[in-house]
């Protein structure tokens, strides 16, 4: 009984390679078909043929297989060969088709006891007028060797599938081992899609795989763990520094009638506010707001950028680092964005881990206008700058250096929710530029 079920199931599979070669041979040279009706358009019409018989014998002798084109009424007016009888049985209906306007159906499958040519033909078309067929005699010999080898393998995969069928381990120890390999491939991409919760049964397992999982367990556990640290600390840092932030407000705004120091100083205290915001919006959501803050007019990121760089001249001029003012084309660009505090962490970082001189630029490009800072460092290898604004990620050879990884995490929050995004390159002759590309307001009038 297994026998039999076992031959039944394998009937379909050798009609399947018979049919797939047959098909594949015949596409093959419907395509050269195709291609000698479009050649014999012009000569069916003009009645100069001699170049389309050239045509014809080379074709043959690059591919042994004969070709000739037909009129509409079934004359042969170019061949490769001669003596061709367009009453032969397969010849007659093929043109019987094709000159009707109508494709010749596919050949039957390539049975290796059978034998025969294959005739594959296409319409001479113009302006939906048939003129004539373009007829290919094609050889058969060696697909039917194809479809035999294909056979004699399937019949010795037929009999080994018996032999394991009938010793009965193949399938149960196949879904024994298969299962829980399904299992943590789908559980792996869980996780790759942030669902840090997903988790792989070990019962019933075999040892080796009960070990993987309890591995894959514990590796997704201390990914979520991590997780949930990262956004806790980013939460209660933001939290804990609000009291402390209001309180020193409400004692310099008293101080800032007196002092213009202390309304520099307030205004670095709102500037903090809003970044322990921004840390509150990171730790709740791995998504940026899209939310405007208003109708207010569009912001010149040019000059935004030349006035902010005052105060960092002077920064760098004390550590003796030099400082490029670039191109500064003007662009209008939503008015809540942060320019201050991103254009504060490209160059902090640019001083940190990078090299003078450090180079800072606004240009255009296309719908977004581009804020670049440039320095001349080691730069960052291809895998890194793919990481470029994640979360407390730090490159390899930044590690021991003071910070937090949370600088260009804040960057990329802050234009995304302006609609921009962050890009990170290697510029010509080393370093690296990170580029804050927002959208241009076209309405804007510099």
């Amino acid at each position: 009984m297994v026998v039999a079920l076992a031959i039944v199931a394998v009937i379909p599979l050798a009609n399947f390679i018979a049919t797939s070669t047959s098909r594949t041979l015949f596409l093959s040279r419907s395509n050269d078909a195709d291609w000698f009706a479009a050649m014999a358009e012009s000569p069916l019409q003009t009645g100069d043929i001699a170049n389309l018989r050239e045509l014809a014998v080379r074709y043959q002798e690059l591919y042994n297989t004969p070709v000739f084109v037909v009129d509409v009424d079934s004359r042969v007016v170019a061949t490769s060969v001669s003596g061709v009888d367009v009453k032969e049985e397969d010849i007659s209906a093929a043109l019987h088709s094709t000159l009707a306007g109508r494709l010749p159906a596919e050949p039957p499958p390539l049975w290796p006891w059978r034998s025969g040519e294959m005739v594959v033909s296409r319409p001479v078309v113009n302006n939906g007028s048939v003129l004539g067929a373009a007829v290919l005699r094609v050889p058969t010999d060696k697909a039917r060797d194809q479809v035999q080898s294909g056979l004699l393998l399937l019949l010795g995969g037929l009999l080994i599938s018996i032999g394991a069928i009938i010793i009965g381990i193949v399938r149960p120890i196949t879904r024994w081992v298969l299962r829980p390999l399904q299992d943590l491939d789908n559980a792996t991409h869980q996780i790759t899609r942030g669902a840090l919760d997903t988790r792989v049964s070990t019962d019933g397992r075999a040892p080796e795989l009960r070990r993987l999982g309890d591995s894959f367990n514990s590796m997704a556990l201390s990914l979520h763990q991590a997780r949930q640290r990262e956004r806790e600390f980013v939460a209660d840092a933001s939290h804990q520094l609000r009291t402390p932030l209001t309180s020193a407000r409400i004692h310099i705004e008293g101080l800032s009638r007196l002092s213009p120091t202390a309304r520099f100083a307030l205004s670095d205290i709102d500037r903090l506010g809003r970044i322990v915001q921004r840390l509150s919006r990171l730790a709740g959501s791995d998504r940026p707001s899209a939310d405007a803050e208003g109708n207010e007019e569009p912001l010149d990121l040019a000059q935004a950028v030349k006035e902010r760089l005052v105060g960092w001249k002077a920064v760098y001029a004390a550590d003796d680092l030099e400082l490029i003012v670039g191109e500064m084309v003007p662009g209008g660009v939503a008015p809540e964005l942060e320019v201050d505090d991103i254009l504060d962490v490209l160059l902090d970082n640019a001083s940190k881990y990078g090299a003078p001189p450090v180079e800072v630029s606004v240009t255009r490009d296309g719908t977004e206008v581009v804020m670049s800072v440039r320095d001349h460092g080691l730069g960052l290898g291809s895998r890194d700058l793919k990481k470029v604004g994640e979360r407390f990620w730090r490159s390899a050879h930044h590690r021991e250096m003071p910070g937090t990884g949370l600088g260009l995490a804040i960057v990329r929050s802050e234009a995304a929710r302006v609609g921009g995004r962050v890009v990170a390159r290697p510029p010509i002759g080393g370093g690296l530029v990170i580029e804050v590309r927002v959208p241009l307001i076209d309405d804007y009038d510099a």
